[in-house]
């Protein structure tokens, strides 16, 4: 069995978790990234980049990381880190919503904040990268609770009809590798998307191609619009910890989040 059997890695396409089986070790050397990417199948418009071992002097002369993928379209990768290892792992299996994200990064509208030298949209790039998730449901009413902030409700009381209409996908190689020690109070930031026809048990594809270009074109909308990210408690939800039980979702430390936060949010 792969190294990593259970959620949000095990929802990694089967094919990329049979590349894994073979590895001798986690995370392998950034030689074989190319290799293991490409064992995802992807849209036919879209291109992985390369994955090459980081180079101070090539990021000096390209002028810093985001801008030597957008270039060279190449990403710089540490050897021996699990970091790089989920950064790849989330371009081969959404190369659209990442692409999209590496040209805000290069790239945005806005005043930037001196604090980090970033436009607002590519704060809110920065986040998603790092922590982000989308959430896709065939209930609007389910995404508007999430909305809302009422988790016990949608993860506990509603949680048979979570499982049958509602998928999470982490795509941020941050949060995935917090997910190897996680802890009780860890957040993502997610993208709700409405998917009418989400088919949960048997996920293909073709749907993740629509995914992902969904995701890249409501990164894109950033430039023009404001925007933000909808927290999730991860370990929340099903399957990512030990959470089948009401006392779980009455523990505080598990839902930082305040519902109040929202009472009078516009819509």
């Amino acid at each position: 069995m792969h190294r990593l059997p259970r959620p949000p890695y095990s929802d990694f396409h089967p094919r990329f978790l049979a590349a894994l089986d073979g590895l001798s070790a986690l995370p392998p050397p950034v030689e074989e990234y190319d290799a293991l990417a490409a064992t995802v199948p992807r849209a036919p418009d879209v291109e992985l980049p390369r994955f090459v071992s980081e180079s101070r002097e090539a990021l000096r002369q390209t002028g810093g990381y985001e801008s030597h993928v957008a270039k060279l379209r190449a990403v710089p990768t540490r050897p021996g880190h699990w970091h790089d290892f989920f950064n790849m792992c989330v371009w081969a299996h959404f190369p659209k919503l990442r692409w999209a994200l590496n040209s805000l990064h290069v790239d945005a509208p806005g005043e930037k904040d001196p604090r980090n030298g970033r436009t607002p949209a590519q704060n809110l790039a920065a986040t998603l990268d790092e922590a982000g998730m989308l959430v896709l449901s065939s209930s609007q009413e389910l995404l508007e609770e999430l909305r809302d902030l009422n988790f016990k409700h949608v993860f506990w009381e509603r949680r048979a009809e979570l499982l049958a209409t509602t998928r999470f996908w982490v795509v941020g190689h941050g949060m995935l590798e917090a997910l190897l020690n996680p802890h009780p109070r860890l957040g993502a930031r997610s993208l709700l998307l409405h998917w009418p026809d989400l088919n949960v048990a048997e996920p293909n594809d073709e749907q993740r191609f629509a995914v992902d270009a969904a995701a890249a074109a409501r990164i894109d909308d950033w430039r023009t619009s404001r925007a933000g990210l909808d927290p999730i408690p991860v370990l929340c939800i099903p399957g990512y910890c030990d959470n089948d039980s009401a006392a779980f979702y009455d523990d505080r430390r598990n839902i930082p989040f305040d519902p109040r936060s929202r009472r009078h949010r516009q819509r």
